[in-house]
């Protein structure tokens, strides 16, 4: 295994709540430069939370900062493959209530829906390093012979896992692409605090599907209990990249949030702008909306980190218009 220990290269940077464009804390730089294209995972349903998957690029609008982007890109593919980057909690908290062993339980039924071209990586963390079990491949059988000999190890350092690891999660082939988080959410050796996370939280193009390990004795925890948890901090990951977050225990039937993962990234809408290139290079919120108003919920990340977009030119005001039908 490859050892990718603190001060690697920021990845998981996604939005702060609340937070302005702060700079991120010392030793830490973001991946993306001013010019950098961004790529912009969308899910959307109804309000019964169906899939509406028969949308074409005339129906999203994307908004920059309040003002309209012109799109470059635009992919609907039910049928494209995925890249799967697993980021494994492997501390000494993950062996109470078996939560590793359902943890792999898990990584296993998703491996088994696998199609054609998908890719896999695993990785896993503790104390202050993540390390490379299995590199993206498209044959499974390496990651999950070396998911056997995984063993739970010392403290957890959560959010300094999902901060300071490297780039190579995103070095899937495909298109469409996820981080799957697998933690119990207990944070007992970080180096950085929650408000870290929220101020290096500003770039995330990733979706981040966060699943939280309890054990039974979760229901009996005190609100302050359970905030000791880093909940908070997995849902704020997953929220602020487009990704969702589970909260499960060992008697869960794990399949059924497997096939939800799966089906939710097969459904992906993948849009696409190119920055300028000029200008100061800041936070830039954003916001995706499409044709059909309140009646769809839109899921998608909240910003990147980069150069100002290129302007919709002479279109912007008739998006504006159509928009507000």
């Amino acid at each position: 295994m490859r050892h990718l220990g603190i001060g690697g290269i920021l990845l998981l940077s996604a939005v702060g709540l609340g937070v302005s464009a702060p700079e991120p804390p010392v030793g830490h730089f973001t991946a993306t430069a001013g010019t950098e294209y961004v790529q912009l995972p969308v899910v959307v349903r109804d309000r019964k939370g169906t899939f509406v998957d028969d949308l074409s690029t005339r129906d999203f609008h994307v908004w920059v900062d309040g003002h309209a982007v012109a799109l470059d890109s635009f992919e609907r593919n039910d049928a494209a493959p995925v890249s799967f980057a697993i980021l494994l909690d492997v501390s000494g908290s993950m062996r109470i209530a078996d939560k590793l062993d359902h943890a792999k339980e898990a990584i296993q039924k998703l491996v088994a829906l696998r199609r054609k071209g998908d890719d896999f990586a695993l990785f896993t963390f503790s104390e202050d390093e993540v390390r490379v079990v299995s590199g993206f491949s498209t044959d499974p059988a390496p990651l999950l012979r070396q998911l056997f000999f995984v063993k739970p190890e010392g403290k957890t350092a959560l959010y300094d896992a999902v901060s300071q690891t490297s780039n190579e999660l995103l070095s899937g082939k495909n298109t469409k692409k996820a981080i799957l988080l697998f933690t119990d959410g207990v944070d007992n050796a970080s180096q950085l605090n929650t408000a870290d996370i929220e101020r290096l939280m500003l770039n995330e193009s990733v979706p981040i599907y966060a699943i939280g390990m309890k054990n039974a004795a979760y229901s009996a925890l005190s609100e302050e209990g359970r905030k000791e948890l880093s909940l908070s901090a997995l849902d704020l990951l997953a929220q602020a990249s487009g990704g969702r977050m589970f909260l499960v225990s060992g008697d869960d039937d794990l399949r059924p949030i497997a096939e939800a993962i799966d089906g939710e990234l097969r459904r992906q809408y993948v849009l696409g702008f190119q920055p300028s290139g000029e200008g100061e290079v800041r936070y830039w919120p954003i916001v995706v909306t499409v044709k059909g108003g309140g009646t769809r919920v839109v899921r998608a990340r909240r910003g990147y980190r980069g150069t100002a977009p290129k302007p919709l030119a002479v279109t912007g005001e008739k998006i504006r218009k159509e928009d507000k039908r």
